[in-house]
């Protein structure tokens, strides 16, 4: 303060970084004031919830602390009502920051949603629990729900200027930002574990662990804001007091300018990182299909869900609307550009999208549903920026091995996993998950992006000319409906390396490749094939590639065993070929336009080949039946469009190769990663094969083996888990030796492309047969044997107005007697016409091996006893076959039949959640001279309170006749196995 000549002249200086301090304190001033007055004046009260008190409870949450007791409620208050000041203040500054930095919709958005998430924390901090529970719980929920968005913009919207010399502190702020961000959110699967125990399992001290990582949810948001302290030192906020006429505030002094350095990562980690986070991107988008038809096939109708497959359409569409469009595109003269995204974008995108690994904590299917709908959508923009990106930088043959180089590692982690990728949201740590681990992997990957390192891309973007493009909009078509279907084709037959054996799989004895032995060369084209666009980016175009796909996918379709692999071999090693000019020739228009266009094509095919197995789901869509190989022809003629548009001129001069330089250096990283994922996908053979020596029943002893029928709801448990891990421990505990698997067939997009019996064989030790392959259009069926499978034929019963239904008849070589099964599953009852026809079949089928011994397994859908023309008079009548038990009415889908066996025991087997269906299963004796065919030689049934002391007994574990039938497995109706015996 100065007086000069009477006048009076008074001024301070305060950084803008004094707002964001003055916040961190008073904020955590405000929660330490009320947590350290709970815990000196009521602490016993304070931790005492609805479940349990103190010494159970030891640590209060953050509601009960700063809204129930009097005076740490009032004084927590009166703080955070003082805090109310900075924390506008600090939600101005950063919006005007942003404005500054010419980011105008930024800005925008930050002092929107700052405004918005302060009000909010305002009705949940004054209005508490016990005020109004319902209030604090929409202000609570509304706050958690602006805290990503208040998060990310802050991420991505107060960067400095190039060459600016407040880069260094901005890379601190965003460091502090990132490590505050992940904090929180890893803090959130804890808490929904913790709260489920506390309020669903009701276990003490659950609460106490819950407040905790509460409690770090505090710290991590208010540190999180701290980080603006770095950004907002660009302020200097000056007060001036004279009375008289003000004189102008003096300039800051000019700081030296300093070229920020350029951060970099070694072009191998680079590529092991982007690859990682392509993989995971590929296997959210692999899995919703499967997800939206669990729900579909529950139901037994379209309930909605299904406009969920929409989700990269919807994506996209939101990104091209305004105002988002104009926030991720440039728009000139009629030409859009996406321009070059920053590390820290890319960071925030890719972290986001990890939710859907996330998702595997959460218990509801619906929500873990809409999560992994979410997370695609955000993939499909994602690829967008990424791809157009690289485009307009004349670097998209690198991008594009980059993404291919993640297809290729989910192939790789699939054959690994039993066909499953071990970050599906269906799945958890109790059937083949690897979540956590992945998430880990995930933020190891993205914090260096988060951090603003990456690598250095040399030259600027090329100007796009979509006004020099002749016939653009016939061009715009041709480009995204080919581009649709190469989506379609890449997910509907390479997205695990066994569809394209399922696909010729003509079953014993096997005369062609197997997935676990021959996997590993599916994948091996694959790589071949994103090698040579690596390589050579207009190899594409070449007509000889395009012959080569066309003739692998006829042979594929018309040929079976090793000649249709061959053709799926040519399929595998195209695919990867095609896409780049296809890409390219999609991008020369504009880039979110196209990729809306072309995800959209994608998914309309994806449905439509859905249709051509389930078109009794929906009116019209018998339109499909059975039209695969229409549907590769219309994806193979629009594919063959695309590869012409894509040699002219405009998308052929985009295929150049970049500098030397950088091509060298990208290559042998690719090449690196590519050949340590083939050596992984070699080694799976040799790990997962099991020798026919391993493979032996129960009680060969006794010569006596038990068989079930089982229907598995297409590997889905009834809380939409993979249910494999759980049918092979019910297997093993009821030493089954044969079982017959319905409703099996998942070599298709619908089901995620999975097959349930690498596991089960595997695990169990047993021959698989997986019944008529994907292009024969039924829902499937599985033999799984403890004997060796002779032979066997797979038949498609006959079928003219419902779906085909599907049928394996096998000898098997039990104790050394040719032994015929049947598995086959008919058409539901609407179909009259069609189950006669197809019982019919059946029973000629086992009547053609009379006298030997046989077994049927079955799903038939009538009333025991029911004569012709149901199902039941048929195929126990003609196919002179015995009723497992005749005395049982209490059945419907499924039946049990044999022939010239002794049957000893029958028990059915409640499904508890794994599916939807019991499991039947009976046991039988082979004798050493042979039974009469047409006679039951153990007629009466014995009902033992115990178990009987012989050696192969049905296990008592089963026995809980106080339970309900679908609380655990159980035996049921009857509490106890039937065992049967010789009249006397």
């Amino acid at each position: 303060m100065e007086s000069v000549g009477g006048a009076t002249r008074a001024s301070w200086a305060v950084g803008g970084h004094g707002v964001a301090v003055a916040h961190t304190v008073l904020g955590y001033a405000a929660f330490l004031a009320a947590l350290g007055g709970c815990l000196a004046l009521h602490y016993r009260r304070v931790v005492k919830n609805h479940v349990a008190a103190w010494p159970d409870e030891f640590w209060p949450s953050v509601s009960a602390t700063i809204g129930d007791w009097f005076p740490e409620r009032n004084v927590f208050q009166i703080v955070i009502a003082i805090t109310s000041g900075p924390r506008f203040l600090l939600v101005g500054l950063c919006a005007l920051l942003a404005a500054l930095q010419h980011r105008p919709l930024h800005a925008r958005v930050l002092l929107l949603v700052g405004i918005l998430r302060t009000f909010a924390c305002g009705g949940w901090v004054y209005i508490t629990s016990t005020d109004h529970a319902l209030t604090h719980d929409v202000a609570m929920g509304a706050y958690i729900a602006l805290t990503p968005l208040w998060m990310g913009a802050c991420f991505v919207s107060l960067a400095p200027g190039p060459n600016s010399p407040h880069a260094a502190a901005h890379r601190t702020a965003q460091r502090v930002r990132t490590a505050a961000a992940l904090a929180f959110y890893a803090c959130t699967p804890f808490m929904v574990h913790l709260y489920l125990r506390h309020r669903r399992d009701r276990v003490p001290g659950a609460y106490s662990y819950y407040a905790m990582f509460e409690w770090g949810l505090i710290v991590f948001d208010v540190l999180f804001d701290l980080a603006s302290a770095w950004d907002l030192r660009r302020f200097a906020i000056h007060i001036t007091y004279e009375d008289t006429a003000p004189a102008p505030a003096p300039a800051p002094a000019a700081r030296p300018a300093t070229a920020a350095p350029a951060r970099s990562l070694p072009m191998l980690a680079w590529v092991v990182s982007q690859t990682y986070l392509a993989s995971t991107a590929w296997s959210c988008v692999t899995c919703l299909v499967s997800l939206i038809f669990y729900f579909s096939v529950s139901n037994m109708a379209a309930k909605g869900h299904e406009l969920l497959v929409l989700a990269q359409t919807l994506g996209l569409l939101a990104a091209w609307a305004p105002p988002l469009r104009n926030a991720l595109a440039t728009r000139r003269h009629g030409e859009v550009t996406v321009g070059a995204r920053t590390p820290r974008t890319m960071g925030v995108l890719w972290l986001a999208t990890l939710a859907t690994v996330a998702s595997f904590v959460v218990p509801d299917a619906l929500v873990r549903l809409v999560i992994n709908a979410v997370c695609t959508a955000l993939v499909a923009v994602l690829a967008a920026l990424d791809w157009a990106a690289a485009w307009e930088a004349g670097r998209l043959d690198e991008t594009y091995t980059l993404w291919m180089l993640g297809f290729v590692l989910l192939l790789v982690a699939r054959s690994w996993n039993y066909a499953n990728s071990p970050l599906w949201p269906h799945l958890d740590a109790t059937n083949g998950g690897r979540h956590r681990a992945a998430l880990v992997l995930g933020a190891v990957c993205v914090a260096p992006l988060l951090l603003g390192a990456g690598v250095r891309r040399a030259g600027p973007a090329v100007r796009r000319a979509p006004r020099a493009i002749p016939q653009r909009r016939a061009r715009f078509a041709v480009a995204t409906l080919a581009l649709g279907a190469w989506l379609c084709t890449l997910q509907t037959l390479l997205s695990d390396a066994g569809t394209l054996i399922a696909w010729g799989w003509t079953g014993f004895p096997v005369t062609g490749p197997t997935a676990v032995q021959h996997g590993a060369l599916v994948i091996a084209a694959v790589a071949a094939g994103v090698g040579a666009a690596l390589h050579a980016p207009r190899l594409g175009t070449h007509p000889a590639v395009l012959a080569a796909y066309a003739g692998g996918a006829a042979l594929l379709f018309y040929a079976d065993d090793w000649l249709g692999f061959a053709g799926g071999l040519a399929v595998a090693f195209a695919v990867p070929v095609l896409g780049l000019p296809l890409l390219q020739a999609a991008l020369s228009h504009d880039p979110i336009a196209a990729l809306l266009a072309a995800w959209t094509a994608s998914t309309l095919f994806l449905f439509l080949n859905v249709l051509t197995v389930a078109y009794a789901f929906l009116p019209g869509a018998w339109i499909m039946r059975e039209h695969t190989g229409a549907m590769l022809l219309v994806q193979s003629a629009l594919l063959a469009a695309g590869v012409v548009n894509a040699r002219a001129p405009h998308v052929a001069e985009r295929l150049a190769v970049a500098a030397a330089t950088q091509r060298r250096s990208f290559r042998r990283a690719a090449y690196v990663v590519l050949g340590a994922l083939l050596v992984a996908a070699g080694i799976v053979p040799a790990v997962r094969t099991v020798p026919p020596s391993a493979i032996a029943p129960y009680h060969p002893a006794e010569r006596v083996f038990t068989a079930g029928i089982w229907t598995v709801h297409f590997g889905f448990d009834q809380h939409m888990r993979d249910n494999t891990r759980r049918m092979a421990r019910l297997f093993r505990l009821l030493e089954l030796d044969v079982v017959g698997l319905l409703e099996t067939d998942l070599h298709r997009p619908a089901f995620g492309n999975r097959d349930l019996t690498q596991y089960l064989a595997e695990e169990l030790g047993m021959y698989a047969d997986l019944g008529p392959s994907p292009k024969k259009h039924t829902w499937g069926a599985v033999l799984l044997s403890k004997f060796p499978i002779l032979n066997s034929t797979h038949h498609l019963l006959p079928s003219p107005h419902g779906e085909l239904a599907p049928a394996i008849h096998a000898v098997l070589d039990v104790f050394g007697v040719p032994t015929h099964v049947v598995v086959s599953h008919n058409g539901q009852e609407e179909d009259a016409l069609d189950r006669e026809l197809q019982s019919t079949a059946l029973a000629q089928i086992l009547a053609a091996s009379y006298p030997a011994p046989a077994l049927f397994l079955g799903y038939l859908v009538t009333h025991p006893h029911a004569p012709r023309p149901a199902p039941y008079g048929i195929l126990f009548g003609e196919g002179r076959m015995l009723d497992v038990d005749p005395s049982d009415h209490d059945r419907w889908c499924q039946y049990l039949g044999f022939r010239a066996l002794e049957r000893v025991a029958y028990a059915r087997v409640s499904r508890y959640t794994v599916t939807d269906t019991e499991l039947q299963t009976f046991k039988l004796h082979v004798p050493h001279t042979p039974v009469p065919a047409d006679r039951d030689v153990r007629p009466r049934a014995v009902m033992y309170q115990g178990t009987p002391a012989v050696p192969w007994a049905y296990p008592e574990a089963l026995v809980l006749p106080w339970s309900r039938l679908h609380e655990t497995h159980r035996y049921g109706p009857d509490p106890f196995p039937q065992y049967f015996e010789h009249d006397e």
